[in-house]
């Protein structure tokens, strides 16, 4: 049995033909016979009839490579990883005794929109989708440098899913870099269904921490940004979001919009920000502490005008947990029913509440604000984050007052001054302090 016979029984095998619908394999050619494989499902119908044309003009037996006008070519030695390429959209030729793979690759994707969750008002509005060969163009778009390097990983022993790592080589740290290549050469895993969110489980072993280690972002401009300053993205096939890597605590708070105004628009709203950020975490917690003291409540908060057979603690955990409810409802309704949804939340969980006396009007006006600075925190995963962090401080206060507020805040810092990703302090610039850098967390730099 000659080679293109026994790697066609090989390929038919794996891919099986008589099965899988979308598996075509083709005789082609005049003087020069060969063997033809590819998924109708992921290559390019064009770029296979052309590669069709070819190689029914070709009458002699010269190199291939010469004689193909489809897209690039390269000579395969082992079977399963022309399977492999099949798989991801490639066309196999068989012929003499080699393996030719051809670029036919035509993933189906969706169209390069704004992201939903990082929306501006000026700037460019094309996003991240699918298909990953999409995403590292629009990265090169913006990064047309000799130093630009993607490297690109295959994981997962069924899915086979491509990871590309792409940095800087001459702004990047090269043993953060080798640290996270390394874990992904060493993942043992069946599959990464769930893509970039399974990857970082697997690469930064996060467990109960429920702080973000890693930054998503669906916009090309943030993670070009960031690559120009020595960060690492992890681009995954199949998800719109890329990972970048090492990232702190305060790399969370920051939005393009930022970025969008003048450098004293830029820095009030950054401020305001922050400003939002602890309200989300503290207003709660801090508003109970001073319900025992009529003088400071009076002066800084607005204290309890009626009465309710429902203890406080019990009113806050309830609202805020119907708060994050109402959250989780909103993602799973139809655009078409969410205004009935927003009617509900408000007359019956909100008004009739009040006026049947089960809560009180300043609970339901200190949840809600606190609420808003959660959803004005640019991060989703840190904004879940510090609601998991408000519900444990309420608790804490509730059951403990002011000694329970002192230990979750101080275990609070604790845990945030340990956390480190790739080698990197979470908590820097502040911890440990760096006066320059941490200028330029609180003001926004003008751009360089």
């Amino acid at each position: 049995m000659n080679f293109v016979n026994e790697t066609d029984e090989k390929l038919a095998s794996l891919l099986n033909l008589n099965t899988n619908f979308d598996v075509i394999r083709r005789e082609i050619g005049k003087d020069v016979k060969v063997i033809l494989y590819f998924l109708s499902s992921l290559a390019d119908g064009e770029r296979v009839n052309e590669l069709d044309v070819s190689l029914l003009l070709s009458n002699n037996k010269d190199e291939l490579d010469r004689q193909i006008s489809s897209g690039s070519i390269e000579v395969e030695k082992d079977v399963y990883k022309a399977f492999l390429a099949i798989s991801s959209g490639m066309s196999i030729l068989l012929f003499e005794d080699k393996i030719y793979v051809v670029e036919t690759r035509n993933y189906p994707s969706r169209s390069i929109d704004e992201p939903a969750t990082e929306k501006t008002i000026r700037g460019s509005k094309d996003g991240f989708n699918e298909n990953i060969i999409t995403n590292v163009g629009l990265l090169r778009r913006r990064i047309r440098s000799e130093y630009f390097r993607c490297e690109i990983f295959k994981v997962g022993d069924n899915s086979h899913t491509d990871i590309v790592v792409s940095y800087l080589d001459n702004k990047v740290n090269k043993d953060s870099l080798k640290k996270i290549i390394e874990k992904i050469k060493k993942l043992k895993v069946d599959g990464l269904v769930m893509s970039d969110r399974a990857l970082e489980e697997k690469i930064f072993r996060q467990n109960f921490n429920p702080f973000p280690l890693v930054r998503y972002s669906e916009r090309p401009d943030i993670v070009a940004a960031h690559l120009l300053k020595g960060h690492i993205a992890i681009i995954v096939d199949t998800s719109s979001s890329v990972i970048i890597t090492p990232t702190t605590l305060f790399e969370h708070t920051k939005h393009i919009e930022e970025y969008r105004q003048v450098p004293i628009v830029g820095t009030f709203i950054r401020v305001l920000r922050y400003f939002a950020i602890l309200i989300s975490l503290f207003l709660v917690p801090l508003w109970m502490l001073t319900l025992n003291n009529e003088s400071f409540t009076s002066n800084f908060f607005v204290k309890i005008s009626s009465e309710s057979p429902v203890p406080v603690l019990v009113q806050i955990i309830v609202v805020e947990l119907t708060i994050e409810l109402l959250r989780i409802a909103t993602i799973h309704t139809p655009n078409h029913l969410s205004s009935a949804m927003g009617l509900i939340a408000t007359l019956i969980l909100g008004q009739m509440a009040v006026d049947i006396g089960l809560f009180v009007p300043e609970i339901l006006l200190y949840c809600s604000i606190s609420s808003i600075g959660g959803f004005a925190t640019p991060s989703y995963e840190l904004s879940l984050a510090n609601k998991l962090i408000k519900l444990m401080l309420i608790l804490m206060v509730g059951f403990l007052g002011a000694t329970g507020f002192i230990i979750g805040f101080t275990g609070l810092v604790v845990c945030l001054c340990a956390i480190k990703t790739l080698g990197v302090p979470y908590m820097y610039p502040l911890l440990p302090f760096n006066y320059d850098e941490f200028l330029k967390v609180v003001f926004r730099p003008s751009v360089n």
